[in-house]
């Protein structure tokens, strides 16, 4: 059913921090600007017309909850534990959640992740008044869901991290970002660890990533023109090749 987009937010971005895993953090980039949380902030400023500030807070081994069974093994602190320093504080108007993978890896059921979820988006609009995007689960190689204290997922589960995420996003009104479509059974953009995607797969992420947003918001279309160019268009190139294979 065709439905038009509804617009949820007109004014530019400020402030964009990003909360996360590894992947968010840049793991496996050759340099820290192909990271997709680097890629975003310049595609949003180019498109906006005006500069942000960003600070990236993904953390290796990173989970959402200290209710994972995994959570000894984690880098902490859980999202949960460090929200009010890490993001609430900065009073960013643009906040990217990015956490599944190594939660359901280590054992958080989807309840428990759903419920965490929740709480986190909560927290953050008691404080400030964000725009939020979700990010689902990242794709990565079947031999990582076997890793020693990181192995009580597969890609059954993943998808099922998936769908919570996407109701979460739909009943809180967060933006989703499908980043799982747009890398799963897409080997090469796989780094060499078969868990962290590479340049390419950061780019791929990124763009998915800003796709959402700009299906959701027009601050990005602020550059665009009020009036039509088809007019100068065809003074500089007239209206198309008379022969099309001269083009």
């Amino acid at each position: 059913m065709f439905q038009r987009q509804t617009d949820l937010r007109s004014e530019p971005v400020r402030r964009m921090v990003a909360i996360g895993e590894s992947t968010t953090w840049g793991y496996s980039v050759s340099d820290k600007g192909h990271c997709w949380v680097n890629r975003v902030a310049a595609m949003i400023e180019q498109w906006q017309g005006a500069p942000l500030e960003f600070v990236n807070q993904g953390i290796g081994s990173n989970v959402i909850t200290t209710e994972c069974p995994a959570y000894e093994h984690s880098t902490g602190p859980a999202a949960l534990e460090r929200v009010d320093g890490d993001v609430i504080a900065l009073k960013p108007d643009l906040v990217f959640i990015s956490y599944g993978l190594n939660d359901s890896r280590g054992g958080t059921t989807p309840a428990m992740f759903r419920d965490a979820m929740r709480e986190l988006i909560g927290r953050i609009r008691e404080e400030v008044d964000p725009l939020i995007v979700l990010l689902n689960t990242y794709y990565m190689h079947e031999v990582c869901y076997e890793y020693p204290n990181w192995n009580e997922s597969d890609y059954d589960v993943t998808e099922v991290f998936n769908v919570v995420t996407r109701h979460v996003a739909e009943e809180t009104g967060c933006i989703l970002a499908d980043i799982y479509s747009a890398e799963i059974g897409v080997d090469w953009i796989i780094d060499e660890d078969h868990c962290h995607p590479n340049d390419l797969g950061h780019f791929l992420v990124a763009n998915r990533v800003f796709e959402a947003i700009a299906r959701n918001c027009t601050f990005v279309a602020r550059t665009m023109p009020t009036e039509t160019l088809i007019g100068q268009f065809g003074d500089a190139y007239g209206n198309g090749p008379a022969n099309p294979s001269d083009s």
